[in-house]
């Protein structure tokens, strides 16, 4: 999604979009509460807030899912045509349907927040609360044993909650995207595995094992899923919030205050929630060959093709499927359909590649042949790591490969002599011979293989 902020641009570490609240727990996989546990209304109940909003517009995505991630914490629902938007208790906002087209509306938020003890019912507090049978014994008895401790015996949620985030500050975990699977040959220890003994990890790993231990300790915890940071340059005013920025935390409940936010991830690696640095996949062999671009170019490319891209969505398709064919209509199409907009998008960018490939042709051309094969040449002597300056002459050069080379270097020192006499001898050509340019190429390869 892309936000612009009406005022003031919040730091990266306050930009946590909620989305699905992930409270009831089988051992192995993690859902949000039904319906009838988490009721909706038109705001989050015991929602407490102070300060100015922040106000902000959203172009959202299309998220397959019936459900909006506002920046925490809204107060009340935005207004998006076509959609009834509803907060549930667990202060997650959802749709009467899922968000298959891209959506643009205004939305607000209060940094300082808080969910209070009305913020739950004790069904949902419960819920909070409960363990599967048999699942993940030695990480609740090291719970259980950590409560006993004289300091903590008689400590309440927040304390034992910062004695969570200290032992994973100061416990050899490590950050990471390939921690490989858990629970392959005992599901039911996946959280054992990963808390007690290899302990690698990245944020569901940490946020699900926060909350299992907190439970394990009698505390009714939770996991939030959703986005968090943004890239921390504007593209054409529009912060933009990548997939790459998803992301779980966790939440707590502390008696007589609510529900109150926990991080792991800000424990073990602060650059990724304090500066938006979101760890990379392994990459493959064309993002690797991006990635060894000029990171100033290729920001620049980035920020461009962002803007171009956002243009787009707000003029053209002004989301809203009626005015994109409307577009169509007033471009002489009688009875508009999806697959005449996909066909204008073809010649569209037909169009666009023809004029590139255009353009290149008269880059090419506009430079003196001979000063390309000269380029090609020096390439070509690179790889056998012979210098060649841009003032060097051919004849030069000839001189040089056969001082590197000997007599292995002789097929080389001819052709450049070659060269030299058809641009400069008495019978000299307007262009150069591609050909020989070619074999030149061919020779050094070949020379640097054997060597």
């Amino acid at each position: 999604m892309r936000l612009r902020f009406h005022d003031t641009v919040p730091t990266p570490q306050a930009l946590y979009y909620r989305g699905p609240v992930l409270t009831g727990f089988d051992g192995r996989n993690w859902i949000p509460l039904p319906p009838r546990v988490a009721q909706a209304a038109a705001s989050p109940p015991g929602l407490q807030v102070r300060g100015k909003p922040v106000r902000y517009e959203v172009t959202l995505e299309p998220q397959r899912l019936g459900v909006i991630p506002l920046l925490e914490a809204s107060d009340k629902a935005p207004v998006i045509e076509g959609y009834r938007v509803v907060g549930r208790e667990d202060m997650e906002w959802v749709t009467d349907r899922t968000i298959y087209e891209r959506l643009r509306f205004e939305a607000e938020a209060y940094l300082d927040f808080r969910q209070g003890p009305a913020g739950s019912s004790e069904a949902a507090l419960e819920a909070a609360r409960d363990l599967p049978p048999g699942f993940s014994p030695r990480t609740i008895e090291w719970a259980r044993t950590l409560q006993r401790q004289a300091q903590y015996a008689h400590a309440d949620a927040r304390t034992l909650a910062q004695a969570l985030l200290m032992h994973i500050r100061t416990g050899g975990f490590s950050y990471t995207l390939a921690p490989g699977i858990y629970g392959e040959s005992n599901p039911q220890g996946a959280v054992d595995e990963f808390w007690l003994d290899r302990k690698l990890g990245f944020c569901e790993h940490f946020a699900s094992a926060f909350v299992v231990v907190m439970r394990a300790m009698g505390v009714p915890a939770r996991v939030v899923t959703g986005y968090q940071g943004a890239d921390l340059q504007p593209s054409d005013g529009y912060y933009v919030v990548r997939q790459s920025y998803a992301h779980a935390w966790a939440e707590y409940w502390q008696a007589g205050v609510g529900w109150l936010r926990a991080d792991p991830t800000a424990a073990i690696a602060p650059d990724r929630i304090l500066h938006s640095r979101h760890l990379a996949p392994p990459q493959g062999l064309m993002a690797g060959t991006i990635g060894d671009m000029n990171p100033v170019l290729f920001a620049r490319l980035r920020g461009a093709w962002e803007a171009t891209n956002n243009r787009w969505n707000q003029w053209v398709l002004n989301y809203s499927r009626g005015q994109q064919l409307d577009l169509l209509k007033n471009l002489g199409y009688g009875t508009p359909s999806w697959e005449d907009l996909a066909l204008l998008l073809i010649m569209a960018l037909s169009f666009l590649a023809l004029a590139a490939a255009a353009w290149a042709w008269w880059d090419r051309h506009r430079v003196d042949p001979w000063v390309r094969q000269m380029d090609a040449i020096r390439r070509a002597l690179g790889t056998l790591n012979i210098d060649a300056a841009p003032h060097d002459a051919p004849r030069a050069l000839a001189r040089r490969v056969s001082q590197r080379l000997g007599m292995a270097g002789d097929p080389l020192a001819q052709m450049l002599l070659g060269i030299e006499e058809r641009h400069y001898g008495p019978a000299a050509q307007r262009r150069p011979d591609a050909a020989l340019t070619r074999r030149f190429a061919t020779a050094a390869l070949r020379l640097r293989w054997n060597r």
